[in-house]
């Protein structure tokens, strides 16, 4: 018999099981996975590791699955896609009842309320929910619809066009029924779905200092005055390291300005799949070449964490975070945007060379107020063939039209800096740390 994996007792594991004949036979490509995978990252700000399977209507391999994910993987919260209509072939319903120790009909009960709203044939759908519970460990198991906006639907709710509920969404219930089986403590993004707990079983949320981090990046340090009183934390791009940007700092016009620490972190390996899967340094994953059709969310906001652990630690060493700057190239633009915009103090500046905004549709709903009043130097070539100067005037028009103050030139460049740029930034930020 295979040992039961090791995991982390406070990590939260979740196991992805989509349930197609033709999908895992290669006939066509399956969606439920990446729907279900970009939801959850959408919807969960806890860490959280996934794993997934892509199996046939087999009732007894879905079986053999189910009972793999919660007693050797050691999954807290099991989602099915698949497999749950009248037709002979759709048994995951039986094989999940199977596995269970309890059922939990509450689920599937609020599921086909919901998709009522939407098809009157919401009435043939038979998913279900148990739980599986082994010695030590338990997992709620939950059969969710196959097509991606369905899932949505069931998970989230029906929300009129202002953001109201107005069908409760099931995941609203899920963080607390996985409290009281044992499970992690899950935190939600209530833009997406807001976790429902009594309030006998809230804790107070961290604030972004106190969430636990992975040991502090390494990273290069220059600085330009014993005691510096400005620290400017600069991350590179993609497959770069914190060398990259490091000659920059002799050729900047740094006259009048007190003394500055600059920061170059190394972002950590990764595979990346753009690349075929190759490991680089990368802040986080690049799906595919339209960085802006799919969005690795859960990267970014890990990546997020770790440079706000790098602002903590200039603010322990005696900088207030009115006199930290944030830069960035490409995917290191998208970072500093990404954690400035929802940094909750305001920052001296925000350097942005040759990116974009990430998770642009979350921005206004996530953005700090403070950050209103933190400004924003941004930059592009008019001849980028990696990230398109659209997407970067898109980015501008965005932040202008939430109320930011920003600074804009485009220069007749590609994807790299030039001297009238590097000039732009020394006038720049004489300004803002004037």
């Amino acid at each position: 018999m295979t040992s039961p994996t090791t995991s982390n007792p406070t990590e939260l594991v979740i196991g992805l099981v989509s349930v197609s004949d033709r999908a895992s036979g290669g006939v066509y490509e399956d969606k439920g996975l990446p729907a279900l995978a970009d939801w959850l990252a959408s919807a969960i700000t806890t860490p959280y590791r996934i794993e997934t399977r892509l199996i046939p209507d087999e009732r007894a391999r879905i079986e053999a699955t189910l009972v793999e994910l919660v007693d050797l993987a050691r999954c807290h919260l099991v989602l099915t896609t698949g497999g749950t209509g009248p037709s002979r072939r759709d048994v995951t319903p039986e094989a999940t009842v199977a596995i269970g120790t309890r059922e939990m009909p509450g689920f599937g009960e609020q599921m086909r309320q919901i998709s009522l709203q939407f098809v009157p044939t919401a009435i043939l759908s038979r998913q279900t929910a148990v739980l599986r519970e082994i010695d030590g460990h338990a997992a709620l198991v939950m059969n969710l619809p196959g097509q991606p906006k369905a899932i949505k639907e069931t998970l989230e709710g029906l929300k009129d066009a202002d953001g109201k509920q107005l069908v409760g969404g099931i995941f609203a219930a899920v963080p607390y029924c996985v409290d009281l089986i044992g499970g992690p403590y899950m935190e939600t993004n209530p833009a997406v779905c807001k976790a429902f707990r009594p309030k006998s079983a809230l804790r107070p949320a961290p604030s972004i200092e106190t969430q636990p981090m992975s040991k502090l990046l390494e990273n290069i340090e220059i600085e330009t005055a014993p005691n510096p009183t400005v620290a400017i934390i600069w991350m590179h791009g993609l497959g770069a390291d914190g060398n990259d940007f490091v000659p920059l700092v002799s050729e900047l016009d740094l006259k009048g300005l007190p003394g500055i620490r600059f920061v170059f972190p190394h972002a950590n390996t990764m595979p990346v799949t753009v690349n075929g899967g190759y490991v680089m340094r990368s802040w986080y994953d690049i799906v595919n070449a339209d960085i802006g059709r799919r969005e690795d969310e859960a990267g970014l906001r890990a990546s997020q964490l770790q440079v706000e652990a790098l602002i903590a630690r200039e603010k322990s060493r005696g900088i207030p975070a009115s006199r930290i700057i944030l830069a960035g190239f490409s995917q290191g633009c998208a970072m500093t945007l990404q954690t400035g915009l929802r940094h909750p103090e305001k920052l001296a500046g925000l350097m942005c060379l040759s990116g974009y905004v990430p998770l642009a549709d979350k921005i206004a709903a996530e953005r700090s107020e403070a950050s209103l009043g933190t400004p924003i130097f941004m930059v592009h070539g008019q001849h980028d063939g990696v990230i398109p100067i659209a997407r970067a005037t898109a980015s501008r028009d965005l932040l202008k039209s939430l109320g930011y103050q920003l600074e804009w030139h485009d220069y007749t460049m590609q994807h790299s800096l030039c001297q009238e740029e590097i000039d732009h930034i020394g006038v720049w930020l004489k300004k803002v740390l004037a």
